[in-house]
């Protein structure tokens, strides 16, 4: 495990960043919420989306990788529900290594967790309710999620890339004369 030290880099602003990013995705997500509360149960996924889109470095590329496995774990978990329903274990497997596939195909392998575990909430999901609309709502739900989570990332990333520029020694390399070489 690595430590505080090295995960802030030395700088202990990152922490104080990070927690300050998660509780406005979470303030966000909970009034999104609290502003429609008849579709407050699809705000789950927004809001499990923002914090999962959020991260201590800015790292938007993590963002859309994870938005993207959702969305490909998601129309998985569609498509088997609507392939056969209620799902058995022949259309899970059969949707655990299409989730699989897709993922490996699109270089998303590093997301392919997400995406699998989207594609069983899919599928459980739809089991319990009879409706294949809960995927697409899922679905919207984890978009917009990660679009406000990448939001915020790029937001805090613009006020504070100041507090993290460093001006460091000039490397020794970089003045030596190397005669004209």
């Amino acid at each position: 495990m690595r430590s505080f030290k090295e995960v802030t880099q030395g700088n202990p602003i990152m922490f104080y960043e990070y927690l300050a990013k998660c509780l406005v995705g979470v303030t966000v997500g909970y009034l999104l919420m609290q502003t429609f509360p008849r579709q407050s149960g699809q705000y789950y996924w927004l809001l499990i989306s923002i914090l999962l889109s959020i991260t201590h470095d800015n790292n938007s590329k993590v963002a859309l990788d994870r938005m993207r496995g959702n969305v490909v774990g998601s129309l998985v978990g569609l498509v088997m529900y609507l392939l056969h329903s209620p799902p058995n274990l022949l259309t899970i497997c059969l949707g655990v290594a299409v989730t699989i596939l897709l993922c490996f195909n699109m270089d998303l392998v590093g997301v392919c967790r997400t995406a699998l575990v989207g594609f069983i909430i899919v599928m459980i999901y739809e089991e319990t309710h009879s409706s294949w609309t809960g995927a697409i709502y899922r679905m919207v739900g984890v978009v917009l999620g990660c679009l406000i989570g990448l939001a915020i990332n790029y937001i805090f990333r613009k006020i504070t890339a100041p507090l993290f520029q460093t001006t460091g020694p000039i490397d020794d390399e970089d003045t030596v004369d190397n005669g004209g070489e």
